[in-house]
C-alpha cells in the first residue's frame, strides 16, 4: 500500500508505522535483522504487531518488501504486552512467517479479556462500587466489542521473563520487565547497541495509561514507578517507543514521569482532605471531566484515578471504607 512507512532507525533495526483504528492512529512496531550486515542472510524479529486489520497486516507486508525481510527469515515475534495494538495480529503473523512467539504469561493470561463474552455481574458491580454511573453506561460496548476481529492473537512458543536473552542471529534482545501498564509489560534492550525498544512503558509525549481496574490487584503505579527506576539503570542511547518520536536520554524523560504522578498524588490528597470521596468523584475532579464526557475518557480517567489512591493506600496515607451498600470511599488516613 502506498502509505506504508519504514525507516531504519538504528543499523539494522526499522520502525515500521502501522495504522489504528482509533487515536493514536498509528502504533509503531520495529524490525530487528540478526546483523549489522545489510546484505548477510539472517534471521529477523519483530517486535510487537499492530491491530489485526486488513489496513494493517496489508501494510505490515509491504514494510517487509520495503525492509529487505523475506516472510520466511522472520522467525521471532516478541511482544511487549498484551493490549490489541501489540499483540493483535500476532496470530497471522505467526501464520505468514512460521515463527516463535514470545509474550510474558502474565500478558498472555490477560489477553483473555479481550475475547468475545457477556460482560459479568461481578464487573458490573465493582463499577457501581466506585461510584461509576453504569445505568448512563449500560449500553456502551466493553473492549470485546470494540476490538472483535481485530484481536488475533497466538499462544507463546517461549515465555518472557525478566533477563531473559534472546537470540537474533548475532544480536542479543534482553527482555526486562516493567510492569505497571500492563502486569507483565517487557521492553526489549539490546545492550550492545544501547537501544531500548520500549513498547508503552516509556513515551516521548504523552504518560503511560496506569490503571487500577475490575481485574487489579496489587499497587499497579507503585509498580510502575519502580519500573521506571529500574530502567534509568539501563545503558541506554536510543529509545524506541511505541507511540511519538524516536528519543534519546531515557533517565530525563523517566524523571519528568515519575513527577507526573508525584504531582497528581499530592493533588488527591488535598483533594481527599475535603472528605471521604469515591474514585469516581476524584476522577471527575483529577482529570476535570463532567457527565457529557465521552465515556471513553471515564473510564481510563477513574482506573488511573484508582490507581493513585490505591497506591496512596499502600504508602499508609489513604484508607478506603465500603459502605452498607457497597459503595467504597477514600479517606485521608486519621
Amino acid at each position: 500500500m502506498a502509505d506504508a512507512k519504514v525507516r531504519e532507525v538504528a543499523q539494522g533495526i526499522f520502525l515500521l508505522h502501522l495504522p489504528l483504528p482509533m487515536k493514536p492512529t498509528i502504533v509503531n512496531v520495529y524490525l530487528v535483522r540478526g546483523s549489522a550486515d545489510e546484505d548477510a542472510d539472517t534471521e529477523w524479529a519483530l517486535v510487537d504487531t499492530g491491530v489485526g486489520s486488513k489496513d494493517s497486516i496489508a501494510a505490515f507486508r509491504e514494510c517487509l518488501e520495503l525492509a529487505g525481510c523475506r516472510p520466511e527469515r522472520l522467525n521471532k515475534i516478541i511482544v511487549t504486552h498484551h493490549h490489541p495494538d501489540h499483540f493483535g495480529s500476532a496470530g497471522p503473523y505467526k501464520e505468514l512467517c512460521d515463527a516463535e512467539v514470545f509474550v510474558h504469561p502474565a500478558e498472555w493470561e490477560r489477553s483473555q479479556s479481550f475475547m468475545p463474552a457477556d460482560r459479568p455481574r461481578w464487573v458490573i458491580d465493582w463499577f457501581e462500587s466506585h461510584g461509576i454511573p453504569v445505568d448512563r453506561f449500560a449500553n456502551i460496548p466493553g473492549q470485546r466489542d470494540f476490538w472483535q476481529g481485530l484481536y488475533r492473537t497466538a499462544a507463546p512458543d517461549v515465555e518472557l521473563a525478566d533477563g531473559l536473552e534472546i537470540a537474533v542471529g548475532d544480536r542479543i534482545l534482553r527482555a526486562v520487565w516493567t510492569p505497571g501498564h500492563a502486569d507483565g509489560h517487557c521492553v526489549m534492550y539490546l545492550p550492545r547497541e544501547r537501544v531500548m525498544i520500549a513498547g508503552d512503558h516509556l513515551l516521548p509525549r504523552i504518560t503511560p495509561h496506569v490503571g487500577f481496574g475490575p481485574r487489579s490487584e496489587g499497587d499497579p503505579l507503585g509498580d510502575f514507578l519502580a519500573s521506571q527506576r529500574k530502567i534509568q539503570k539501563l545503558d541506554v542511547d536510543c529509545v524506541l517507543p511505541a507511540h511519538g518520536g524516536v528519543f534519546e536520554d531515557h533517565v530525563k524523560r523517566s524523571n519528568q514521569i515519575i513527577h507526573h504522578h508525584e504531582v497528581r498524588l499530592s493533588e488527591m490528597l488535598d483533594f481527599l482532605r475535603r472528605g471521604p470521596r469515591t474514585g469516581y468523584d476524584l476522577a471527575r475532579h483529577a482529570f476535570g471531566f463532567d457527565d457529557d464526557s465521552p465515556v471513553t475518557y471515564q473510564f481510563p480517567a477513574t482506573f488511573e484515578t484508582l490507581a493513585h489512591v490505591e497506591h496512596l493506600k499502600t504508602l499508609g496515607k489513604v484508607v478506603s471504607e465500603q459502605d452498607r451498600y457497597g459503595v467504597v470511599r477514600y479517606a485521608i488516613s486519621a
